[in-house]
């Protein structure tokens, strides 16, 4: 039974080469995230990052400034990356560009130390210069637009503080019969519906460079479910490029079918799913 990583590297280098180029804007797939029900599927189904990364983030943090004062992740979505985040900081803001998403965090999440704002990552005008030991974003540096948000980020951290860039890649089943209903799905059936910025997602977002020297990457963690067959399919759910195929394809069964190819594989036994985590460390300089 081959590891888990070495599933990982395998399936990584098809995807390099056969996700297509981009065939839709930016804008039409950024639609796709203002939508209610979307919204709520990524609620219910997206993993969740280990409590073990966000006590390694709040390290890192304090290591720069000595505080765990304050922290902002931005495009937050519905809250899942945000909420861990006020175990380890006195306040802590989500922001997305979404009004769904962000009503839905605020409906979703009570947290006396925990607040959102629907803004662009780009203009984030109501925070304060040099104002928060931490800025992360978690699966969304794709969608941003790099140059005019890292001035945002030197603008908004105190001297010392940190960027933290992360997110997961491709998920990997521990069968091959399973991996293989699954690559299916995400090259041949959604040929075409995949925005080319997901090749960041594709190579762990090997392409992404931090505005701070010396910023480091680590690829320590991972994200690990056992899953029913229904669980998987619930995640396959969320994809953007099926929310883009459904659109267009609104009587479309593939994901009771792949359901079933996957009841059939695995009877009644769990799936273990897996992902591999990136994380993007930076720090601005501090004051002298």
């Amino acid at each position: 039974m081959q590891s888990w990583m070495a599933r990982v590297n395998r399936i990584t280098s098809i995807l390099k080469q056969t996700v297509p180029p981009c065939v839709t804007t930016l804008s039409r797939e950024m639609e796709l995230f203002v939508g209610s029900e979307h919204s709520r599927l990524y609620q219910k189904h997206r993993p969740a990052y280990p409590s073990s990364l966000y006590q390694f983030i709040a390290d890192f943090c304090k290591t720069g400034t000595g505080s765990l004062d304050s922290a902002v992740d931005v495009g937050c979505g519905t809250g899942l990356s945000t909420r861990p985040l006020c175990e380890h900081f006195r306040h802590v803001i989500g922001v997305d560009v979404s009004e769904t998403q962000i009503k839905m965090a605020r409906e979703a999440h009570a947290q006396t130390n925990l607040s959102f704002e629907v803004s662009e990552a780009e203009r984030l005008a109501f925070m304060h210069d040099a104002s928060t030991d931490l800025v992360t974003v978690a699966q969304a540096i794709h969608w941003i637009d790099q140059e005019p948000f890292y001035k945002e980020v030197e603008r908004i951290l105190k001297p010392g503080g940190s960027l933290i860039v992360y997110g997961y890649g491709n998920c990997v089943l521990d069968n091959d019969k399973g991996n293989q209903v699954i690559q299916r799905f995400y090259r041949h059936d959604l040929h075409g519906y995949w925005d080319s910025r997901r090749r960041h997602i594709d190579n762990l977002c090997q392409e992404v460079r931090l505005p701070f020297p010396g910023w480091t990457r680590n690829s320590d963690f991972v994200i690990q479910y056992r899953w029913t067959a229904a669980e998987v399919v619930g995640y396959l759910s969320t994809w953007s490029a099926w929310q883009s195929y459904l659109k267009q394809n609104p009587e479309s069964h593939l994901l009771r079918d792949i359901e079933e190819h996957l009841r059939d594989i695995y009877l009644e036994q769990g799936v273990t799913i897996t992902w591999p985590v990136f994380l993007l460390l930076g720090r601005k300089a501090p004051t002298s």
